[in-house]
């Protein structure tokens, strides 16, 4: 287990971004990961499935935050 990357299964919906949010903290700051909604699933629907597969999901932040793959806001999208 990477001890500089905790997650902090805080999974919501951020109807503002269409996006189910969650976050970890990277070397003690907090950063935030975006999975789009998709067009065709219900949006509650769509957050109690990333949920379920929270480990993959945490899996592909890990990877994107090891690829450097921030924004200019400093987010993660997946």
């Amino acid at each position: 287990m990477n001890q500089q990357l905790i997650f902090n299964n805080d999974f919501v919906l951020d109807s503002a971004r269409q996006a189910v949010r969650f976050s970890c903290l990277v070397s003690g700051l907090k950063v935030y990961c975006f999975i789009p909604l998709p067009a065709e699933q219900p949006p509650d629907n769509f957050l109690q499935q990333i949920k379920a597969d929270a480990f993959h999901w945490e899996d592909a932040a890990e990877q994107a935050i090891a690829d450097d793959s921030y924004n200019t806001a400093g987010e993660i999208w997946l």
